[in-house]
């Protein structure tokens, strides 16, 4: 990414993205060695018995074209948010423009009751 500087040029800085492995591709002949990723401890659906569930909220912004969006996460798939428990998340879920993530399958993690993979 570029912006621009004082000087009437431009300048690199610094660009994060969250993204699920899906989006991820690799570009041939360049190492990513040095790229931090961070791995779900284990399919959706799949904790051990000590770990709570929790979800987030994400909310998306009034685009033109486009009236604003809610999202809910299994806890992890997005970054920042606030916990919520199932009862928050089903509350939140209920809300209109609101839906579940499909990368993490909040929903399926919601309807059955299974506990969603940790951070």
């Amino acid at each position: 990414m570029w912006r621009g500087s004082a000087n009437d040029g431009v300048e690199p800085v610094e660009h994060q993205a969250w993204v699920s492995p899906a989006q991820a591709r690799p570009v041939p002949g360049v190492s990513y060695e040095q790229v931090p990723t961070h791995h779900r401890s284990s399919p959706a659906g799949r904790l051990p018995r000590n770990v709570e569930p929790a979800w987030t909220v994400q909310h998306l912004p009034h685009r033109p074209g486009h009236p604003g969006a809610t999202l809910v996460h299994v806890i992890g798939c997005a970054p920042g948010g606030r916990r919520l428990n199932r009862e928050q998340a089903l509350t939140a879920l209920g809300q209109p423009r609101t839906t579940a993530c499909k990368e993490c399958d909040a929903a399926a993690s919601l309807a059955t009751g299974n506990k969603p993979p940790s951070p």
